[in-house]
C-alpha cells in the first residue's frame, strides 16, 4: 500500500511538470481572433504571490499566501504549514495538527515568529516536563484569519534570529495601512465531528479603517471557536503505549528461542564494568559480578534453558562467604539476588510475546479558543512609519479520558514453601504453587527472587532464594501461539472491568505587545522593534476508578492486530451492585468476629501543574544600499536583545524547618465503605466521615473518607455518565464495539468531603502546619540573549545574460543562562520506639519499610554563559535571467535545549539503613538522588547546507529540486545515570535530622548531557502551476505537488537492541508528500488536498521508563532504563498515513460566499506499530490505534 500510494502521487506530479512545459500563453478562441480572459483572483493570485516570494528570497524559502482576508487555506496554521515541502505535521490524539517538524527537526527546534516577535511556547511541554520542554510553539493558539503570508526559511542569513536548527517560520499579519478603503468581514461556521456528531461554532470578525487623511490605519480581529475534539482509542502496548508486547511467560515451551541476545549491541557507560562489587571478607580486594557484556554474551551462547543455569549457576555458600557479610548478611543476599536476575535474563529468550494490557479510551477534548488583536499603523511622514499591536490568544480545554480495561493477563508468585526465620540452605529453590484461578507456567525455572532470614533463631542472616515458576491466570489448553512466538488467543480467569477516568482541565493564556517602526530615506532604511510576550498555563487532573469483577473471559487478536475481549454471557457491565465487595476480616476467629467489615479503598487523586513564561525583546536593523560600489549591492547590520523567563510549579510540599510542614498539592486521598457486623465491638465500630492526614507530614491536605456501603454505591450510581452508539464508528477492523457507561469524575468528586483542597490556592504560596505562609518550591530559568550581525548583499552580471548574486555575513550570539531549582534533602530514619514495640519498630525482614522521612528543601542557582559565531553565505547563479537559478546556502545554526533540562532541581535521600552499612565498612554504597537538570547543557549546534535548482517558466508556475544536509555537531540532551558522585563535597549541607555532613556520602542520580552528533540529509521536489493554457473551464485549474525525503546517520540515533540495526533519529519521516488540485474561476473555488507521510520512528520500548519486564542493558540508545533482569525492547513507530481534505467556496454575490470543508475523508487513524523484525504471522502488528473521526464544516463569509 505504501509504494502504490506514493507511485500515484509521483505519476500526477510527472503529468503536472509535463503540462507546465507547454506554452503558457493566453489561450485563444476557436476562430483565433479573440482572446479568452483568465481572471487572476483567489487561488491563482495567492499562488503567484507565493512563487514571487520564493524567487526573491535571500535564502532557501517556501511560502504560503492567503487567498484573501480571512481566507487562509487551512483554519489550523500547523496543518497549513504541512503543505510546504520538508514540513511534516505532528497530529494529536484527535487528529488535529498540533506541531510541525521541519526537515526532521522537532517542533522545539523550529523557531516561530509572528510580525518579528517570538511566538511563546504553549506551556504544556514546560509544565508537564515533556521532551519539548517549553520551546515548541503550539500553532493551534494562533488565529488564521488575519494571516497575510507565511515564510518557511530553511537556510540562514545573519539577520535571521537564531533558534531554529532546521529553519524558522515567519508569519506576517495584515497591517492597518494595507486597505485602500474601510473594510469589514464576518465569517460564521459550524463544525461537526463524525464521532460525537455535535456541531460547534467558529466566528471571526475583521474590521479596518483609516483616519487623519489615511495616515492612521487601524485593524481589529476577533476569533472565537468552540472545538469539540473526540478520539476513540484501542491500546495494546501497556504503560503509555511504550511497553509493547511483553515477554514474561513461556506459553509454547518451544525449544527454540523467541529472540537471541546480541552482544555487539552492548555498549556505553558500564558495559564492561561489573554490575556490582563488594569487599572481600579478607579485607583486601573486591568480589566482582559479571559485566553487562558478559551476562549478555553467556545468555546468547546458551542454546537451552538448562545451559542458562549452567552458564550462570547460583553462588555456593563457599563463594558467598568470601564476600564481606555486611549488615545482616545483606551483601551476600544482594550478590545471590543478582545472579538469579542474570539467570532470568538468559531465560527471557524463551518467553513468548503477549499483550501487556488492553485498554479502550473514549476521549473528549472540548475547548474554547479566543484570540483578538488590534493594530495601529501611523505614517508620521513620507519617511517614517510606526506601529503598535496588542494580541491575546487563550484556550480553555476540558479533557476527559475514560479508560476501560476489559481484562487480561495477570500473575502472582502465589504460595511458596520457604518461610523466613527458618534454617534454609544456600541455593534452595522456592517452587511456586498457584492459588485458585492461576496456573503454573515457566515450571522448573527461576522467575525471580525473594530475600529471607535463613536462620531459625539468633541473628538475622539474609539470603536470596529463587522462585521457580509463576502463577498466571491463563487457562491451560485454551491458548494458541503462532510460529513467531506470539500469543494469539486465550481464556483467562479473575477477569474484571476496570474503569479509570481522568478529568483534565487546562487553561492557556498568552499576551503579545509589539511596538516598532521603519524609516526610509534614500539608500538608508532603519527598522526598529520592541516586544513583550507572556504566557501562563495551568492544569489539573482529577482521577477516579471503579472495578467490576466478572470471572472468566476470552481474548483473541483480530486481523487488524487489535484484541477482542469476550465476557461471560450472563455478565452485565452496567450492574454495579458488585462494585463494593466487603473484604473478609483477618486474624483469629474472635478478632474476625469483633471487627468491622471494610471495602477496598478507592483512590481519589488530584494533580495540579502550573507554568509561566515570558519574553522581552528589542532589535534594531540598519540597511544601506550601495549603488556606486562594484559587486556589493547592500550593507546591513543590527543588534538584538532577548530576555526569556520560564517558571514551573508542581505538586510542592516540603519541610522548611524541622517540625514545620508545608502541604503538597498532589493529593492522594481515598474513600472506602464500612459496615458493622452484629458482633462488632464498640472499639472497632465504623467511624464515618472525612479524616485528613496528620500535620506531621506534608499530606495533611488530603485524607480518608469512610461511608456506608449503600452510600458508596449511591455515589457511583449518582455519577453515571451514559453513552450509546458505536465505538470507533466507520473505522475498518473495529466493527461491533459500543461505547460504555462510566463514572463522571466531576460528579463523583462533588459528592465527597475530601475535595475541599482540590484547587490552585496552594500552588505558589501555602499555609504551613505552623499557620505561617511559605512559598512553594519552583523551578526557573532566566536566559539573556544578545546578538549582533553584519551582512553584505552582492550582485554581478555575467556573460550570456547570466548573473551571480547572494549575501554573506556573520551573526554573534551571547547567551547567559541562570537555572534556579529546588534541591530537597530527605532523611530516612528507622522507627525505633522507646520502649521497643516489635509491631511497629524497624527490622530487617518484615519491617524493613518501617521508616520515617523528613524532607528539607532549599533553592539553588547556577549561572552559565556561552558565545556562538554563526557565519552564513548564500550564492545564486541565474542561468536564465529571472527563470532558472542554481542556489547554494551554507550556515551555522544553534538552538537552545529545553528549560526543563536546565533546572538544577532534584531530591537526594540519606538513608539510615544504608548509612549503618557504610559505617560498618561496606564499600561502593551510594545514597540516591532523583533526576537533576544540568545548566551546563550546551545549545544544539549544527552546520547545514542547501543546494537547489529552481525553474520559473511563468508567473503561475515554479519547479524546484533541493538537496539539504544538516550536520549536528552538538546533540540534544540525553539522560545518563551517574554513580559514586560526591554531590555535596565542598558544601556545608547536613542531614536535616542528624546534622551529619552530606559530604561523607556518595550519590547515584540521573542527569542530562549533550548527545552525540548526527547527520540528516534529504531531497525536496516542489511544483506549482496554474493550467491557464487548457481550454474550457480547465483553464481555471491548477495543481501543487511536493515530496520530501529524509535520511539520518550517526551515533546519536537509536539502534534495535536485538538486531543491532540502525533506527535513526526519532520524529523523522523518510518521506512526506502533498498533492493539491484546485479550481478558481472567481466565483467558485474548490481544492482537494492529499497528504501522505511515511511511518515515523518514535522510540525503543520502554523509552527510558521504569517498566518491569522491559529493562535494557547498556547500549547507545539515548533513552534507556538499565536494570536486571535484561529483556530488551523494540522499535515502535507511528504508522504511515494518507489524509484527504477538501474545501469548496461559492460566491452568492460580491459580498457573500458559502463554503464547505471536509477533513480526514479517508478515515485515517493515528496508529502505533511495532518493529518490522517482530510481529504476528497472520495479523498486523498494531500496538495502538487512535481515531479522531472525520470533520465537516459549513459556513458563510460576508465582506464589504
Amino acid at each position: 500500500m505504501r509504494s502504490s500510494g506514493l507511485a500515484a502521487i509521483l505519476l500526477v506530479a510527472g503529468a503536472t511538470v509535463g503540462m507546465a512545459q507547454q506554452t503558457a500563453s493566453v489561450p485563444q478562441s476557436a476562430n483565433g481572433d479573440e482572446t479568452t480572459t483568465v481572471i487572476v483572483v483567489g487561488s491563482r493570485a495567492s499562488q503567484q504571490s507565493a512563487i514571487d516570494r520564493k524567487k526573491k528570497a535571500k535564502t532557501a524559502t517556501d511560502s504560503i499566501v492567503a487567498d484573501d482576508v480571512g481566507s487562509f487555506p487551512d483554519r489550523n496554521l500547523a496543518e497549513a504549514l504541512s503543505r510546504i515541502p520538508g514540513m511534516a505535521l505532528q497530529r494529536g490524539e484527535t487528529g488535529e495538527g498540533a506541531g510541525v517538524n521541519l526537515r526532521g527537526n522537532s517542533n522545539d527546534l523550529t523557531r516561530v515568529e509572528m510580525d518579528g516577535m517570538s511566538v511563546t511556547g504553549g506551556g504544556f511541554d514546560l509544565a508537564n516536563a515533556t521532551d519539548g520542554g517549553g520551546r515548541g510553539s503550539d500553532l493551534r493558539e494562533l488565529p488564521a484569519d488575519l494571516i497575510k503570508s507565511i515564510d518557511v526559511v530553511k537556510g540562514n542569513t545573519p539577520d535571521l534570529t537564531e533558534g531554529g536548527l532546521g529553519g524558522s517560520v515567519q508569519i506576517q499579519t495584515r497591517t492597518g495601512l494595507d486597505f485602500k478603503k474601510p473594510y469589514f468581514s464576518m465569517r460564521v461556521s459550524g463544525e461537526r465531528n463524525s464521532l460525537s456528531q455535535r456541531w460547534s461554532p467558529d466566528i471571526n470578525l475583521v474590521a479596518s479603517r483609516k483616519f487623519f487623511n489615511n495616515r492612521l490605519g487601524v485593524i481589529f480581529n476577533l476569533s472565537t471557536t468552540r472545538k469539540l475534539n473526540d478520539s476513540h482509542q484501542l491500546n495494546n502496548a501497556g504503560s503509555s503505549n511504550a511497553q509493547g508486547y511483553a515477554r514474561a511467560y513461556d506459553f509454547d515451551n518451544s525449544p527454540n528461542k523467541t529472540f537471541q541476545f546480541n552482544p555487539s549491541t552492548v555498549s556505553g557507560v558500564g558495559a564492561t564494568d561489573p554490575v556490582a562489587s563488594w569487599a572481600l571478607a579478607t579485607g583486601t580486594g573486591n568480589f566482582n559480578t559479571l559485566s553487562p557484556l558478559e551476562i549478555v554474551t553467556r545468555s546468547a551462547n546458551a542454546k537451552t534453558k538448562a545451559e542458562c543455569l549452567t552458564a550462570l549457576p547460583l553462588y555456593t555458600a563457599a563463594e558467598l562467604n568470601t564476600i564481606s557479610a555486611g549488615s545482616n548478611n545483606n551483601n551476600r543476599r544482594d550478590a545471590q539476588a543478582q545472579r538469579i536476575s542474570e539467570q532470568v535474563t538468559c531465560l527471557n529468550q524463551w518467553n513468548d510475546y503477549s499483550p501487556a494490557s488492553v485498554r479502550d479510551v473514549n476521549l473528549t477534548q472540548y475547548e474554547k479558543r479566543i484570540s483578538a488583536d488590534i493594530r495601529f499603523d501611523y505614517r508620521v511622514n513620507d519617511n517614517l512609519n510606526v506601529y503598535l499591536k496588542y494580541q491575546i490568544a487563550n484556550r480553555d480545554q476540558e479533557d476527559i479520558r475514560r479508560n476501560r480495561s476489559r481484562g487480561g493477563i495477570g500473575s502472582t508468585f502465589s504460595t511458596t514453601p520457604l518461610v523466613t526465620n527458618t534454617n534454609i540452605a544456600v541455593g534452595t529453590i522456592n517452587p511456586v504453587t498457584p492459588i485458585t484461578g492461576f496456573y503454573l507456567f515457566n515450571a522448573g525455572m527461576p522467575t525471580g527472587s525473594v530475600a529471607l532470614d535463613s536462620t531459625l533463631a539468633g541473628s538475622n542472616v539474609q539470603n536470596s532464594f529463587p522462585y521457580y515458576g509463576v502463577g498466571v491466570n491463563v487457562v491451560p489448553g485454551s491458548y494458541k501461539v503462532d510460529a513467531n512466538h506470539y500469543l494469539t488467543e486465550f481464556d483467562f480467569n479473575n477477569g474484571s472491568i476496570f474503569y479509570d477516568n481522568i478529568r483534565n482541565d487546562q487553561v492557556w493564556q498568552n499576551n503579545y505587545l509589539l511596538v516598532g517602526g521603519n524609516y526610509k530615506k534614500g539608500p538608508l532604511k532603519i527598522d526598529f522593534q520592541a516586544s513583550r510576550s507572556s504566557g501562563t498555563y495551568s492544569r489539573y487532573d482529577k482521577r477516579f476508578s471503579l472495578q467490576i469483577p466478572y470471572g472468566t473471559g476470552h481474548m483473541e487478536v483480530q486481523e487488524s492486530g487489535l484484541w477482542s475481549v469476550e465476557y461471560p454471557a450472563n455478565f452485565n457491565p452496567d450492574d454495579w451492585s458488585s462494585t463494593v465487595p466487603m473484604l473478609a476480616p483477618t486474624g483469629t476467629a474472635q478478632q474476625q468476629a469483633e471487627a468491622a467489615l471494610y471495602s477496598a479503598t478507592v483512590a481519589v487523586n488530584y494533580s495540579p501543574l502550573m507554568s509561566e513564561n515570558g519574553e522581552k525583546a528589542a532589535k534594531f536593523d540598519l540597511t544601506y544600499r550601495l549603488p556606486e560600489v562594484p559587486f556589493l549591492k547592500l550593507f546591513k547590520t543590527g543588534v538584538s536583545y532577548r530576555n526569556l523567563e520560564n517558571e514551573r510549579w508542581g505538586g510542592g510540599g516540603y519541610t522548611p524547618v524541622p517540625g514545620v510542614n508545608v502541604p503538597t498539592n498532589t493529593l492522594r486521598g481515598n474513600i472506602r465503605a464500612c459496615e458493622n457486623q452484629a458482633t462488632t465491638t464498640a472499639a472497632n465500630r465504623c467511624v464515618y466521615g472525612y479524616v485528613p492526614n496528620a500535620l506531621t507530614g506534608t499530606n495533611f491536605n488530603h485524607g480518608q473518607e469512610t461511608v456506608t456501603r449503600a452510600q458508596l454505591l449511591s455515589l457511583y450510581q449518582n455519577s453515571v455518565e451514559s453513552f450509546d452508539g458505536a465505538f470507533m464508528p466507520g473505522y475498518e477492523g473495529v466493527e461491533g464495539l459500543s461505547l460504555w457507561n462510566t463514572i463522571d469524575v466531576e460528579k463523583a468528586f462533588n459528592q465527597m468531603a475530601g475535595n475541599v483542597n482540590m484547587n490552585f490556592d496552594c500552588m505558589k504560596v501555602c499555609t504551613g502546619s505552623d499557620g505561617k505562609l511559605y512559598a512553594q518550591p519552583t523551578n526557573r530559568t532566566f536566559e539573556t540573549i544578545t546578538a549582533a550581525y553584519y551582512m553584505f548583499e552582492f550582485e554581478q552580471k555575467l556573460p550570456f545574460n547570466m548573473s551571480f548574486d547572494g549575501n554573506f555575513g556573520v551573526r554573534m550570539v551571547k547567551s547567559e543562562v541562570e537555572g534556579i531549582g529546588t534541591v530537597a534533602v530527605s532523611s530516612i530514619r528507622k522507627i525505633i520506639s522507646t520502649p521497643a514495640n516489635p509491631a511497629t519498630d524497624w527490622n530487617a525482614t518484615t519491617g524493613n519499610t518501617r521508616v520515617t522521612t523528613t524532607t528539607l528543601r532549599r533553592p539553588i542557582s547556577i549561572e552559565r554563559s556561552y558565545t556562538d559565531w554563526m557565519p552564513s553565505y548564500n550564492a545564486n547563479l541565474w542561468l536564465i535571467d529571472d527563470k532558472l537559478v542554481l542556489r547554494y546556502n551554507w550556515s551555522k545554526s544553534v538552538a537552545r535545549p529545553s528549560p526543563g533540562k536546565l533546572w538544577p532541581a532534584g531530591e537526594c535521600s540519606v538513608d539510615e539503613r544504608i548509612e549503618d552499612r557504610f559505617d560498618e565498612g561496606e564499600e561502593d554504597l551510594d545514597m540516591t538522588c532523583s533526576t537533576f537538570g544540568n545548566p551546563d547543557l550546551k545549545p544544539y549546534r549544527a552546520n547545514k547546507n542547501n543546494t537547489s535548482i529552481e525553474w520559473y517558466p511563468n508567473r503561475d508556475s515554479s519547479f524546484s529540486l533541493a538537496y539539504f544536509r544538516q550536520k549536528v555537531l552538538v546533540g540534544g540532551p540525553e539522560t545518563v545515570r551517574v554513580t559514586d558522585q560526591p554531590v555535596f563535597t565542598g558544601t556545608d549541607e547536613v542531614d536535616p535530622i542528624t546534622g551529619r555532613k552530606l559530604s561523607d556520602f556518595l550519590f547515584t542520580f540521573n542527569t542530562y548531557k549533550n548527545g552525540e552528533g548526527y547527520v540528516m540529509s534529504g531531497w525536496e521536489f516542489s511544483s506549482k502551476t496554474a493550467f491557464t493554457f487548457l481550454p474550457w473551464y480547465l483553464r481555471y485549474t491548477g495543481a501543487d505537488f511536493n515530496i520530501s525525503t529524509n535520511d539520518s546517520k550517526g551515533r546519536a540515533g537509536y539502534i534495535d537492541p536485538i538486531t543491532g540495526d540502525s533506527l535513526g533519529v526519532p520524529s523523522r519521516a523518510k518521506y512526506f508528500a502533498n498533492l493539491a488540485v484546485w479550481y478558481d474561476d472567481g466565483k467558485t473555488n474548490a481544492r482537494i488536498a492529499y497528504q501522505r507521510r511515511d511511518r515515523v520512528f518514535s522510540c525503543v520500548s520502554a523509552c527510558g521508563r521504569n517498566v518491569e519486564g522491559v529493562y535494557a542493558f547498556p547500549n547507545q540508545n539515548p533513552n534507556n532504563f538499565v536494570r536486571l533482569p535484561y529483556n530488551p525492547g523494540e522499535a515502535y513507530y507511528t504508522k504511515e498515513y494518507a489524509y484527504l481534505d477538501a474545501k469548496v467556496t461559492h460566491k452568492l454575490s460580491p459580498n457573500v460566499e458559502l463554503y464547505w470543508e471536509g477533513r480526514n475523508l479517508l478515515k485515517e487513524a493515528n496508529i502505533q506499530i511495532g518493529s518490522d523484525a517482530r510481529g504476528f504471522v497472520d495479523q498486523e502488528y498494531q500496538w495502538a490505534a487512535s481515531y479522531g473521526g472525520r470533520r465537516f464544516t459549513v459556513g458563510f463569509v460576508y465582506r464589504n
